[in-house]
């Protein structure tokens, strides 16, 4: 339960940081969408940014939180059940807030030019 709990915080979290990036960044604004490694970066419109990073956070906080509470997970040690979904949902909001603090800093580089 409290697994649970923690994934929806930290969806929650990622909600609330691409609803202040709404705010914040200008309409122009691209936000990097990071799919693998540093070669497959890809500069999204700021709309697209802002909903995909808060639905891949609440689809991988779902999927992993049902499996973990699955017959799936029956055999898996409590520490894997407990800490797999908050832990990868933490790891995405990081990324989130990473790449909205990167297309701030190419607006704000973009405008001092």
């Amino acid at each position: 339960m409290a697994s649970l709990m923690v994934s929806g915080s930290f969806a929650l979290a990622m909600i609330v940081a691409a609803v202040r990036a709404a705010v914040v960044l200008p309409a122009a604004a691209r936000i990097p969408l990071h799919v693998g490694s540093v070669d497959r970066c890809y500069l999204v419109p700021k709309r697209a940014g802002l909903v995909i990073w808060p639905a891949a956070g609440a689809l991988v906080a779902g999927v992993l939180g049902g499996i973990a509470a699955s017959s799936l997970a029956a055999d898996w040690m409590p520490g894997v059940r407990y800490v797999l979904a908050p832990a990868v949902t933490g790891v995405l909001l990081a990324f989130e807030v990473g790449a909205l603090l990167l297309a701030r800093g190419r607006e704000t580089s973009a405008r001092s030019e």
